[in-house]
C-alpha cells in the first residue's frame, strides 16, 4: 500500500470515529444518516462507502444493531421498566417496530428474551447470530463498592470481538502511545465496553482499549479519543484470564445488581487493568470492573 493510500486510510478512520461516538452517545435520540455524514465531514454518498469500509457494515444496519444490544440490556437490568419505554429509550420510534426488529435478530420476543430466552443455548438455534454466556457453577463474585468516579480522559482503539487473547490490540495502543509520548506523565489501561454481557462477546461485542491520558494528543487514523463521565458506579475487584473476565461482569449484571437498590446508568462499563502487563498474554490479571449505576426512585 502506498503512502498517499496509507494517510487516506488512517484519515478515513479519524473521521469514521466521530460518527461511531456520536452513535454511541446518543442511543435515545432521532438521527439520520445525513447527519452523521455531516459529522464526519463526508458528503452522504462518500460517508456510505467509507462507513462499510471502516465497520464491515452499512449505518443503517450498524445503528439498528447497536441499538437492538442495548436494548437487549435494558431488558434485562431494567425491569421495572415497560418494553415500550425501553423502545423509546433505544432509539426505535414505535414498540410494534422494535418488537419485529428484536426478534428478528435475537429469535425471541422483547417479553420472551425478558423472561428467560437470553439464557436458551444459541446452537439450538439455526442461523443465531450471537453465542451465548456459559457460567460455571463455582464462578463468584464479591459484593461490590459504591463510588463515586470523576471524569476521564482517554485515548482509544475500536474492535469488535472480545477474544481470549487481547494482545493484538493492545500491542497496537502501546505502540501508538509510546510514539505520542502518552506514557511520559501517569496513565491507566482501561478496557470499555459498548455492550453488557447478556451474551458472549467474541464474535460482536464492541470494545476499547484505552489510555487515561490528560497529555494534549490528538486523535490519529484508528486512535480517537473519549471522556467516561462523572457518576456513581459499583466497582467490583476481580482476579481473572481474559475468558473469566465477561463471564464475571455478566455475573455482577445478572446475581448483585437485580437484588440491589441501583439500575444501570445508560453508559458504557469499563474495566480498569491494574497489572497491565497481563493484556499482552493470556495470563491472570488484577481488574476493577465499573459498572454505571443510580438509585432506583
Amino acid at each position: 500500500m502506498t503512502m498517499k493510500k496509507l494517510n487516506t486510510k488512517k484519515s478515513h478512520f479519524e473521521q469514521i470515529n466521530l460518527a461511531l461516538d456520536y452513535i454511541h452517545c446518543n442511543f435515545g435520540s432521532s438521527f439520520t444518516a445525513e447527519d452523521l455524514a455531516a459529522i464526519s465531514g463526508y458528503s452522504i454518498f462518500h460517508f456510505h462507502r467509507i462507513f462499510k469500509e471502516i465497520t464491515q457494515e452499512n449505518v443503517n444496519d450498524y445503528v439498528r444493531n447497536a441499538r437492538l444490544e442495548k436494548a437487549s440490556n435494558l431488558l434485562l437490568y431494567h425491569q421495572h421498566k415497560s418494553i415500550e419505554t425501553i423502545a423509546h429509550d433505544s432509539g426505535f420510534a414505535s414498540a410494534a417496530g422494535f418488537r419485529a426488529a428484536f426478534k428478528k435478530k435475537f429469535f425471541h420476543t422483547p417479553k420472551a428474551w425478558r423472561k428467560g430466552g437470553y439464557e436458551k443455548n444459541a446452537s439450538e438455534i439455526s442461523g443465531y447470530e450471537v453465542s451465548m454466556i456459559k457460567v460455571e457453577n463455582n464462578i463468584e463474585i464479591q459484593d461490590p463498592s459504591i463510588v463515586n468516579n470523576e471524569a476521564i480522559h482517554m485515548v482509544y482503539m475500536m474492535t469488535c470481538g472480545y477474544k481470549d487473547d487481547m494482545s493484538e490490540i493492545w500491542s497496537h495502543m502501546n505502540e501508538w502511545c509510546e510514539s505520542m509520548g502518552v506514557f511520559k506523565a501517569p496513565h491507566r489501561y482501561i478496557g470499555l465496553f459498548h455492550n453488557h454481557p447478556s451474551f458472549e462477546p467474541y464474535n460482536i461485542a464492541r470494545y476499547l482499549a484505552c489510555i487515561e491520558t490528560n497529555e494534549a494528543v490528538y486523535r490519529s487514523g484508528r486512535v480517537g479519543k473519549c471522556l467516561i463521565n462523572e457518576g456513581k458506579f459499583a466497582r467490583f475487584s476481580f482476579t481473572c484470564t481474559h475468558a473469566q473476565l465477561y463471564k464475571m461482569m455478566h455475573l455482577a449484571y445478572t446475581k448483585w445488581l437485580p437484588n440491589s437498590n441501583y439500575e444501570v446508568r445508560n453508559f458504557p462499563a469499563y474495566v480498569e487493568y491494574k497489572n497491565p502487563d497481563k493484556l499482552l498474554d493470556k495470563g491472570i490479571m488484577e481488574v476493577d470492573f465499573y459498572m454505571p449505576i443510580q438509585f432506583i426512585i
